[in-house]
C-alpha cells in the first residue's frame, strides 16, 4: 500500500471511529444523496434529538427514527452533521433528502419546505433557563430586561432566537446547539438560556442545578409540533414519510422512542 494510501485508510478508519454506526447506518459528513441512500441533515448538539455520547457517536430521538424511515426505505442512512441555520438551504439545494434536527413547524417555514409532524403538539410556551437559582424578582423575560446588563443565550437559528429579537434591552448570544448556551449560563456568561419546552425537560433531568420559568407564547408565536423537512418538490418522499410516520404511531413504536428519549433517555 503506497504512503498515500495508507494516510487515506488510517483518517477513514478514524472518521468511522468518531462517528459511530448504528447497526448497518453509515455516518459520513458530505455524502450526497443517491438512490441507495437517505441523506439526514441534522445539528449534533440538540439533546435529546441528536447528541454525541461518550463515545463520540451521534445519538438521540430523530437518529432513531430517521434509521427506521430509512430501514423501511430500504435506503442506508447517512447523516450530515451541519449548522442549523444551513439545514433548509442545503435541503433546497439537494444535499440532504430531509431534516430531522428537533426543527419546529412554523407558518414561515411551511412557506418554504414540507414538514411531516412526527414529535409533539403545538408549543405554547418556551422555557427560560436559570442555573442554581432564579434571580429574585424575576417571573418574565420583561424582569430580565431589567437585570444590569442582561444576556440571554439561545441555539443560532431555533425559534428561542427569532423570539428573541423582540426584546431590544436584552442581549441575544446566539451559540451552536443546545449545549454551549447552557454552559453559557452556568459560568455566569448570561443570566439565563431560553430553549423549547422538550429540551428544558432532557436538560433538567441531567443536570439538577437547572431552575425553569415559562415564558408563554402567544397564538401567532406558537409552532406546531415537531416535523421532517422534505423539500417541496419531492412530494413522492413526503408522501412516503407520512406513511412510516403514521405506521410508527399505530404500531406504537413512535411512542416508544419517545419515552426512551424523553422519558430519561440513555
Amino acid at each position: 500500500m503506497s504512503a498515500l494510501l495508507s494516510k487515506y485508510f488510517i483518517a477513514l478508519l478514524t472518521t468511522a471511529a468518531v462517528l459511530g454506526f448504528i447497526g448497518m447506518t453509515v455516518f459520513q459528513e458530505h455524502e450526497k444523496p443517491s438512490h441507495e441512500t437517505l441523506v439526514v441533515g441534522l445539528q449534533s448538539e440538540y439533546p435529546p434529538f441528536e447528541f454525541m455520547d461518550a463515545h463520540g457517536k451521534i445519538v438521540g430521538f430523530d437518529i432513531d427514527v430517521a434509521a427506521r424511515i430509512a430501514e423501511k426505505l430500504g435506503k442506508t442512512l447517512v447523516i450530515n452533521n451541519m449548522e442549523f441555520e444551513g439545514q433548509i438551504l442545503s435541503l433546497k439545494q439537494g444535499k440532504i433528502d430531509l431534516i430531522m434536527s428537533g426543527m419546529e413547524i412554523t407558518h414561515s417555514r411551511l412557506k418554504e419546505i414540507l414538514m411531516v409532524p412526527y414529535h409533539g403538539e403545538a408549543v405554547t410556551t418556551l422555557s427560560l433557563i436559570f442555573w442554581n437559582e432564579i434571580p429574585q424578582g424575576v417571573h418574565s423575560l420583561e424582569d430580565v430586561a431589567k437585570l444590569p446588563n442582561p444576556t440571554v443565550s439561545v441555539e443560532a437559528g431555533a425559534i428561542p432566537e427569532l423570539y428573541m429579537s423582540r426584546y431590544q434591552d436584552i442581549q441575544t448570544k446566539s451559540l451552536q446547539g443546545a449545549l454551549a448556551p447552557l454552559m453559557d449560563v452556568k459560568f455566569g456568561k448570561s443570566v439565563a438560556n431560553l430553549v423549547a419546552p422538550d429540551v428544558a425537560k432532557y436538560l433538567k433531568k441531567k443536570h439538577s442545578e437547572i431552575h425553569v420559568l415559562d415564558v408563554p407564547l402567544s397564538e401567532e408565536d406558537a409552532t406546531l409540533g415537531f416535523g421532517i423537512g422534505i423539500k417541496k418538490e419531492n412530494q413522492e418522499l413526503f408522501q412516503l414519510v407520512q406513511q412510516i410516520i403514521q405506521e410508527l404511531k399505530t404500531s406504537g413504536e413512535l411512542k416508544h422512542l419517545e419515552d426512551k428519549w424523553f422519558k430519561g433517555g440513555e
